[in-house]
C-alpha cells in the first residue's frame, strides 16, 4: 500500500468533530476534540478500528480551544501518545489573563454544546499543552510527511490547519465552520487583519475537500474562490448575541498586546 494512502473516519465528539486517518500500519489524529472525547477514540479504536491505541502515533491540535484541545492530554498520558501542535501554541492562555480567559472559553464551550446538541460533560482541561513537537508553517508532519501544517491567525494567534496535497484534503479545524446551510467564519474572530491574510493563504492551496470540525466534510471545485468569498465576513457579527459575549473571548494577553501594537501602527 502507499504511503500517503489511508481511511478517513469521523467521531463525533462532545461539541467538534474528530477525524481519524488510518494507515495501513499506523494512525493519524486530527485535534484532540475535548475532555471526554479521550474515552470516545479509545472505544472507536476498540470496536471500530479493532486496532489497539497504540497505533495511534500522533495527535495534532489545530488550536488551545477546549473542544480541540482537551482530549489529547489524557491520551497522551494514558497511553504514551505524541501531540503535535504551533510552537507557540502554550502563550495563549499564559498569564493571570490567560488564566481567567482559559475559564471562560471552558464554560463557553459548555454553552455551546448545551446550546447545539442537550449535553453537558465533563470539560475541564490543561491551559498548557507542551506539545513533543512544535510545527512551524509549512512543516510537514513528523511520521507522516505527506501532510503539512499551516498557520491560519485570525480565530486565535496560533491556529493551525492540516492539508494533503496528494489527496487536495484539508483540515480546517476553526478556520471556518457550518451553520445550518451557511459556510460562516468562526465566533470569535479576535484578528481580523490575520483571518483575510489566511484566508487568501488558503486560497492558493489547490483543495478538493474540506474537514470541518463544525460542519462535517465539504466537497469544493479545487479552481474556485471559496475562501475569498469568506472575506466580506471578516470583521462582520451579525449576531447580538456574540456581539455581548464578544469582550468575554479578548481577555488572553496576546489580543491585548496584538490590538494595543496596531494601535501603535496607525
Amino acid at each position: 500500500m502507499d504511503e500517503c494512502r489511508f481511511t478517513l473516519h469521523q467521531i463525533e465528539g462532545y461539541i467538534a468533530t474528530l477525524y481519524l486517518l488510518e494507515y495501513r500500519d499506523k494512525v493519524l489524529l486530527l485535534d484532540g476534540g475535548a475532555r471526554r472525547d479521550a474515552a470516545r477514540v479509545k472505544i472507536f479504536f476498540e470496536q471500530v478500528l479493532h486496532r489497539p491505541l497504540s497505533d495511534l502515533k500522533l495527535m495534532l491540535v489545530s488550536h488551545m480551544h477546549p473542544d480541540h484541545a482537551g482530549g489529547a492530554p489524557l491520551l497522551r498520558r494514558r497511553s504514551a501518545i505524541p501531540i503535535a501542535a504551533h510552537y507557540e501554541i502554550d502563550r495563549w492562555y499564559r498569564g493571570v489573563s490567560g488564566a481567567v480567559q482559559h475559564i471562560v472559553d471552558t464554560v463557553l464551550g459548555h454553552y455551546s454544546a448545551r446550546q447545539q446538541f442537550g449535553k453537558l460533560e465533563r470539560a475541564w482541561y490543561p491551559r498548557r499543552l507542551k506539545p513533543d513537537f512544535l510545527l512551524h508553517d509549512q512543516d510537514l508532519l513528523p511520521l507522516f510527511s505527506d501532510w503539512a501544517a499551516y498557520q491560519t491567525p485570525g480565530h486565535t494567534l496560533y491556529d493551525m490547519v492540516f492539508y494533503h496535497p496528494q489527496e487536495k484534503l484539508l483540515y480546517v479545524g476553526d478556520l471556518i465552520i457550518r451553520v445550518g446551510d451557511k459556510i460562516v467564519l468562526p465566533f470569535p474572530t479576535l484578528f481580523p487583519e490575520l483571518m483575510t491574510a489566511s484566508l487568501r493563504h488558503m486560497a492558493e492551496l489547490p483543495v478538493r475537500k474540506l474537514l470541518l470540525a463544525h460542519g462535517g466534510i465539504i466537497e469544493v471545485d479545487a479552481s474556485s474562490s471559496f475562501f475569498t468569498d469568506l472575506l466580506p465576513q471578516v470583521g462582520r457579527c451579525d449576531y447580538r448575541s456574540f456581539r455581548m459575549i464578544k469582550p468575554l473571548c479578548s481577555l488572553a494577553p496576546d489580543v491585548r498586546s496584538y490590538r494595543k501594537s496596531r494601535i501603535n501602527q496607525d
